[in-house]
């Protein structure tokens, strides 16, 4: 009876040992699997001052909005320009009549974007201005996002607060207390995220109840933000880095630094079906386009 045991339990240790090398494989397999950037092209450097990149998928087009030197001076030459998904430039100067450009949405035939103290609404047919909403106090608006509904939501980066434009008037505004500096913004079912350019924090918003979360800390000088059809996160840093974020655990990775070279990393987009990542380097003048890779 007791070889009969000693069998057994030697046994059930060889099938615990087992479960757990499978599991601890699994466990690394699981910590391994961080995407890897390679830079697939580079558009002309006639981007001046490039802040955000946005990609519209009905015209395969991506938009471009160029400060232009200074980032926050009503100088009256700001612009968008339109490239094709290969980085060539199809129109340098499709919209001009803007200041300092920022981030931009596209909704139902319009492009919205962030200039300064406006949201600017420009025709997608045209490239004409075709309303511009102004808010008061300098709240030096940034980044923007638009909800499935069509809100337009602007974050403001003076007055740390999201700015609700909705049928053609601004009708809300949501102050975060815990937030430094407001940047980065993403509208998802989930709710808002957002990044704190100063404090480094990647948050959520619940807007209905207006309570705040920390997905995660250390992005200091957070730009944009994009979800993966995997739904983590890549997350850009203005002095130019890109991070990974795991969506469950809010563990972040560095996947590409590029702050040696003086190349910053501004407001991103990404484009699902070539899984590319769009990266406008500010102050480098161009587009940056890099395949996400697992």
């Amino acid at each position: 009876m007791k070889y009969i045991n000693h069998i057994t339990t030697l046994a059930l240790l060889v099938l615990v040992a087992c479960q757990s090398k499978q599991q601890s494989s699994e466990n690394t397999e699981e910590e391994t699997l961080t995407p890897q950037l390679s830079l697939v092209w580079e558009s002309d450097t006639l981007l001046t001052t490039c802040e955000s990149a946005l990609y519209h998928g009905e015209s395969a087009t991506i938009y471009v909005a160029n400060i232009n030197q200074g980032p926050w001076e009503k100088d009256g030459n700001g612009f968008i320009s339109k490239l094709d998904t290969n980085g060539n430039i199809l129109s340098i100067k499709w919209a001009v009549g803007l200041h300092a450009p920022k981030g931009m949405g596209i909704h139902d035939g319009k492009l919205y974007v962030n200039d300064i103290d406006d949201i600017v609404e420009i025709d997608l047919a045209t490239g004409s201005i075709s309303n511009t909403y102004t808010l008061p106090d300098n709240p030096q608006l940034n980044d923007l996002t638009i909800g499935k509904d069509g809100t337009v939501y602007a974050s403001g980066s003076n007055s740390n607060s999201i700015h609700v434009l909705q049928n053609g008037e601004i009708v809300a505004t949501h102050g975060l207390d815990s937030v430094q500096r407001l940047n980065g913004l993403l509208a998802t079912d989930n709710g808002m995220y957002f990044l704190d350019f100063k404090g480094g924090a990647f948050g959520l918003l619940d807007l209905d109840a207006g309570t705040t979360s920390t997905v995660a800390t250390g992005i200091t000088q957070g730009d944009g933000i994009v979800q993966l059809p995997n739904n983590d996160f890549i997350t850009s840093a203005w002095g130019g880095q890109l991070f990974y974020i795991e969506g469950k655990t809010g563990k972040s990775t560095l996947l590409l630094d590029t702050r040696e070279q003086s190349i910053n990393a501004a407001d991103i987009d990404y484009i699902s079906e070539q899984n590319l990542l769009l990266v406008p380097t500010f102050f480098h003048n161009r587009v940056m386009a890099y395949r996400v890779e697992f």
